[in-house]
C-alpha cells in the first residue's frame, strides 16, 4: 500500500510521513516567519529559508521524493492562481504596454543573453534558452510585493503588471520550442509542436464552449461546494491532460486557470480560490528553497554573485530602455527596470525541461537556481529602494526628452484660471465628466497611454503627461490655474507632484485624494490645501451612523 496514503482504520488516521513533512514545514515556517517579522523582513524570505532549512542540504527534515512531489505541487497551485486572475478586461486595460513593451522586453532580452552566451561558447540552441530563462520575471513576487506596498495601481505597477501578462502568455511557446532548440532527432520536436497545438487547441474550445456551459449547470445548483468542486475539476483535469500529452502539469494549471478566467464565473472563482493564494505561494517558495543545494551555493560563491550582478545588471538596463521606448518618464522607467529585475517562476518549468531535453546540465541548473532565488529574495528590498533611486536620477542635469518621457501634446486652447486633474482613474474621470456638465475649463493628466486614449475617445479633455514633474506642469500652464485635483495612487507621487505645483502657483487650491490612512501632514506640508481619505472619510461616516443609534436617535424605515 502507498505509505503516502492517509489510512482510515476503525476511526483513527494513522500518521504517514507526507503529513508529518507538511506539519514540519509549517511549525518551522511559523518559527521563522516570526522572526523576520519583528526584523520587518517581507514574508516571502521567510518561506524560502524555511525551504532551505527544512531541505537535505542544511536539516534534512524532508525526504527527496517528497521535495519532487511539494515542489510540483507549490507550481501547480502557484500558477493556476496567475492564471486565474488573467481575465480578458485586465488584458485589455493595458493592452499596448503589453503588446509591444513585452514584445520588445522579451525579444531584447533573449538577443542580448543569447549574444552573451554565444561569446562563452555555448551551441545556439542552449544559448537562446538561456535567453528564454533570464527574459522572464516572477508575477507571483511582483503581485505580492506591489499589493503590500498598494502601488499595483500606479503608473509603474501598471505597466510592469502589463507585461509580466504577456511574458507569462509567451512562455507556452517558449515551453514548446525546448525540443528544437535542443536538436532532438526522429520525431521528437514535430511530435511535441503538434501536441502542444493540439493543447492549447483545446484550450480554446473548452473556454469559448465547453467550460462556461459547466458553470452553467453548475451555478443552477446554487451549491457553493459544487462549484469549489468544479473548479478543482478543471484545474486537474486540464493538469493531467497536458502531463499525459509530454507537456508540463505546470503549464496545464496555468491553462486551467486561463480557462477559468475567461467565463463568466472568473469573480466567483477568483473569490473561492485566491483566498488560499497566500498557501500556494507559501508552497511555491519553500519548495524552491528545497531545491537549493547549500554546498554548491557556497562553494560557488564567486560564480553566482558575478552571474547575478550580469543578469540583474542586463535586466534592469533593456527594460529601462524597454520603459524609454515606449515613452514612459524618467521616473516610470526606473522603477519598472527595477520591479521586472528578477527571474521568474516560469523560467523553473522551463529550466526542467531544459534538463530533460539536455539544454543544460545539473551544474548549470544548480547555478541558474541559485540566482534566480536570490533575485527574487532581493526583490523586495530593490522596489522599496527604487523611489530613491528614481529620485536622484530625475534631480540629475539629464536631457528633458529622458526626464519626461514622451513628447507632450499641447492643449488646443490656452486655459487660465482652470482644474487641473492629475490621475484619470474612477475619481479623476468623474470630475473630468462633472466639469463637462458645468462647463468648467479643465485639463486631465495621465502617465498611462491607454487611459489617455480611452479618455479622449469620450471626448474628455484629457493628454498624456506626468503630473509629478515641473516641466509638464509648466507645459499645462499650472501657474495660471485656479484648482488642481491629485488623484493617484501611489502616495510618494501625490506628495511630489503637491511639492512641483506649490512652487508654481502659490494662489491655486490644491485637493489630494489619498486611498488608505497614510500620513496627512506631509501632505499639508508639500502645500496641499485640502485632504481626502477615501478609507478614513467612509471610516468616520460609517462611526457616526453607528453612534447615531447609541444616542437614540437611529431610525429605522418600517
Amino acid at each position: 500500500m502507498d505509505k503516502n496514503r492517509v489510512i482510515i482504520e476503525k476511526g483513527v488516521i494513522m500518521e504517514v510521513p507526507l503529513i508529518r513533512e507538511i506539519v514540519i514545514i509549517f511549525s518551522l515556517a511559523l518559527i521563522v516567519l516570526i522572526v523576520l517579522n519583528r526584523a520587518k523582513l517581507p514574508t516571502i524570505l521567510g518561506f524560502f529559508v524555511t525551504g532551505v532549512i527544512a531541505g537535505p542540504s542544511v536539516l534534512g527534515l524532508i525526504s527527496s521524493g517528497s521535495i519532487e512531489s511539494l515542489a510540483e505541487l507549490g507550481v501547480i497551485l502557484l500558477l493556476f492562481t496567475i492564471g486565474l486572475e488573467m481575465s480578458p478586461e485586465r488584458f485589455g486595460e493595458f493592452r499596448k504596454t503589453a503588446l509591444i513593451g513585452g514584445t520588445l522586453q522579451i525579444g531584447l532580452t533573449v538577443l542580448m543573453v543569447a549574444f552573451l552566451t554565444l561569446i562563452l561558447g555555448l551551441s545556439p540552441g542552449k544559448a537562446v534558452f538561456m535567453g528564454f530563462l533570464i527574459a522572464l520575471s516572477s508575477t507571483a513576487v511582483v503581485l505580492k510585493v506591489l499589493q503590500d506596498l498598494h502601488e499595483t495601481e500606479t503608473p509603474h505597477g501598471q505597466a510592469s503588471l502589463a507585461i509580466l501578462i504577456f511574458q507569462d502568455v509567451a512562455a507556452v511557446p517558449m515551453i514548446l520550442t525546448i525540443p528544437f532548440l535542443s536538436g532532438a532527432g526522429g520525431s521528437t520536436p514535430l511530435h511535441t509542436l503538434l501536441t502542444g497545438g493540439a493543447v492549447l487547441l483545446g484550450t480554446f474550445l473548452s473556454a469559448r464552449w465547453i467550460v462556461p456551459r459547466l458553470f452553467d449547470v453548475v451555478a443552477a445548483t446554487r451549491s457553493r461546494e459544487i462549484f469549489l468542486l468544479t473548479v478543482i475539476l478543471v484545474c486537474a483535469s486540464v493538469t493531467w491532460l497536458t502531463g499525459s500529452a509530454g507537456l508540463s502539469p505546470a503549464l496545464g494549471a496555468f491553462l486551467a486557470g486561463l480557462i477559468v478566467a475567461n467565463t463568466d464565473y472568473a469573480h466567483r472563482a477568483q473569490g473561492t480560490i485566491l483566498p488560499f493564494q497566500e498557501v500556494f505561494l507559501s508552497f511555491f517558495f519553500v519548495s524552491l528553497g528545497m531545491l537549493l543545494d547549500v554546498g554548491f551555493f557556497i562553494g560557488h560563491l564567486p560564480l553566482i554573485i558575478l552571474a547575478l550582478i550580469g543578469v540583474m545588471m542586463i535586466k534592469l538596463a533593456l527594460n529601462s530602455f524597454v520603459g524609454f521606448i515606449m515613452g514612459f518618464s524618467a521616473r516610470v522607467v526606473v522603477l519598472t527596470g527595477v520591479v521586472l529585475a528578477q527571474i521568474g517562476e516560469f523560467s523553473f518549468i522551463l529550466s526542467e525541461s531544459g534538463l530533460r531535453y539536455g539544454l543544460m546540465d545539473r551544474f548549470t541548473f544548480q547555478a541558474f537556481l541559485s540566482v534566480s532565488l536570490i533575485t527574487m529574495a532581493l526583490t523586495p528590498f530593490l522596489i522599496s529602494l527604487s523611489p530613491r533611486i528614481s529620485e536622484s536620477i530625475i534631480q540629475a542635469d539629464i536631457h528633458p526628452r529622458i526626464k519626461n518621457g514622451r513628447r507632450y501634446r499641447k492643449p488646443e486652447v490656452n486655459l487660465e484660471d482652470h482644474l487641473i486633474i492629475i490621475g484619470m482613474g474612477i475619481t479623476g474621470r468623474r470630475l473630468a465628466e462633472i466639469s463637462e456638465d458645468h462647463g468648467i475649463p479643465y485639463i486631465g493628466i495621465d502617465v498611462n497611454p491607454e487611459t489617455v486614449r480611452r479618455a479622449r475617445d469620450e471626448g474628455l479633455n484629457v493628454y498624456y503627461g506626468d503630473g509629478t514633474h515641473v516641466g509638464v506642469l509648466r507645459h499645462f500652464n499650472v501657474p495660471e490655474a485656479a484648482v488642481m485635483v491629485v488623484a493617484i495612487a501611489d502616495y510618494r507621487s501625490t506628495v511630489h507632484a503637491i511639492h512641483e505645483a506649490r512652487a508654481l502657483n502659490e494662489r491655486m487650491k490644491i485637493i489630494a485624494r489619498i486611498r488608505g490612512f497614510e500620513n496627512t501632514e506631509n501632505l499639508y506640508t508639500a502645500g496641499a490645501d485640502v485632504v481626502v481619505s477615501e478609507k478614513r472619510e467612509a471610516t468616520e461616516r460609517i462611526s457616526g451612523e453607528i453612534f447615531s443609534c447609541y444616542s437614540g436617535v437611529c431610525e429605522l424605515e418600517e
